[in-house]
């Protein structure tokens, strides 16, 4: 049998996945298409990740330019500092495998999504766009695309959005499900009065977040962006990756559906299981 330069290449660098899953499960690994909405602290490390498990069908979202805030815990240095986002993951995707099949998009609308959405297997949502997140979310419902969604916060978790759970817009009860997304593009939101006031209902977050006094009641007044350190961003983005791979590709793993929440604080080292309402 003839291997091919390609084909040996990513064998070789793949081959300490195998044991965790077949060669079979890697290939689908490989040829499985997923979409990445948002790749700053969660979504970069992400994209990262499934790079280098072997996922060689990646799209990416956001347009974002990174800045200084972003060094504490993103997928950049200062040699990036006002390049967009994509652009600079792009690239280090490529040096990582340049097989890779990388599709950029700087921009999620309407006029676009649907596009961007075209034979994906998997869409992981780490945006703080409330509308683009809603847009996206009920495209992924049309098309029957499980959608997956954690954020940066101090405990490991994620929920997954199917045909099977309530609707993104359900969960987070925006008031929105009578709108067209037309309408939904002249509306303006706040990621941290639409949609931050759902996580305090996770025990213990008001404590982790508000060791500086003030800082929750600064966050929902949109007078801040909320805490997010490297540890909990990559922990998340980790645990995303387990989630994308063993749960969405191999179908090893049960998905946990919105509502619900099942997970581990690992400040308190304790399991949470909780129904968001």
């Amino acid at each position: 049998m003839v291997i091919h330069e390609y084909d040996y290449f990513y064998e070789k660098r793949t081959r300490r996945n195998i044991g965790h899953v077949t060669y079979e499960e890697q290939e689908l690994i490989r040829n499985s298409k997923i979409v990445i909405m948002g790749v700053g602290g969660v979504g970069g490390s992400l994209t990262e990740q499934l790079a280098r498990i072997g996922c060689q069908n990646i799209v990416i979202c956001d347009n974002d330019l990174y800045e200084e805030s972003n060094l504490n815990r993103q997928l950049c240095t200062t040699e990036e500092l006002g390049k967009y986002k994509v652009d600079h993951l792009e690239s280090h995707l490529k040096a990582i495998d340049p097989q890779m099949n990388v599709s950029k998009w700087k921009n999620i609308a309407s006029h676009n999504i649907d596009i961007i959405l075209e034979n994906a297997n998997i869409v992981c949502l780490s945006l703080d766009d409330p509308i683009a997140s809603i847009i996206i979310a009920r495209k992924c419902r049309e098309k029957q695309i499980p959608m997956v969604e954690s954020w940066g916060i101090p405990y490991l978790w994620a929920w997954w959005f199917t045909s099977d759970s309530i609707s993104y817009e359900e969960c987070f009860n925006t008031d929105t499900t009578t709108l067209s997304i037309e309408e939904l593009e002249e509306n303006e939101m706040s990621v941290y009065t639409d949609l931050f006031p759902k996580l305090l209902q996770f025990p213990g977050i008001e404590e982790m977040y508000d060791r500086k006094e003030g800082i929750i009641e600064q966050i929902l007044q949109g007078e801040r962006s909320f805490p997010s350190m490297a540890s909990f961003v990559h922990l998340t983005a980790s645990y995303l990756a387990t989630e994308i791979i063993f749960a969405g590709i191999l179908n090893m793993k049960k998905k946990v559906l919105a509502p619900n929440v099942v997970g581990y604080d690992y400040i308190r080292m304790q399991p949470i299981q909780i129904k968001i309402n």
